[in-house]
């Protein structure tokens, strides 16, 4: 199951227009860091995955996967904001990976859940 995650970790930083804004962490904008006092980006992530820091709880990288988007989402971005709009497409998108590669039998690849997933 774990591949599996890395693999949406993967089908998300491949969303060139989205990913920019997720590729360090939000904090790096002033006013992020009294909003999300931890925020997380793309490649905290992807160490925490290959360091085994998730074990075997894909629960655990999905909420970290989450906690990505909260600092775009929890400033105070209008709706039509880039940094807002990125992440809201990019939940959705996590989210519909997500549960399709969670609920794909095992013998089917991360690759494959992942990809099927996005292309809805």
């Amino acid at each position: 199951l774990m591949r599996r995650c890395g693999a949406i970790l993967e089908q998300l930083s491949s969303r060139e227009e989205e990913a920019r804004w997720f590729s360090t962490p939000l904090a790096a904008v002033p006013a992020s860091a009294a909003v999300v006092p931890q925020p997380l980006d793309y490649g905290t992530v992807r160490r925490r995955l290959r360091d085994g820091v998730y074990g075997d709880e894909p629960l655990a990288f999905a909420n970290d996967v989450r906690l990505v988007f909260d600092a775009a989402l929890a400033n105070h971005y209008s709706e039509a904001a880039p940094p807002r709009a990125a992440a809201k497409s990019a939940l959705l998108a996590f989210e519909r990976c997500f549960a399709a590669a969670m609920s794909a039998p095992v013998t089917e690849t991360a690759a494959a859940a992942a990809a099927a997933a996005a292309a809805e």
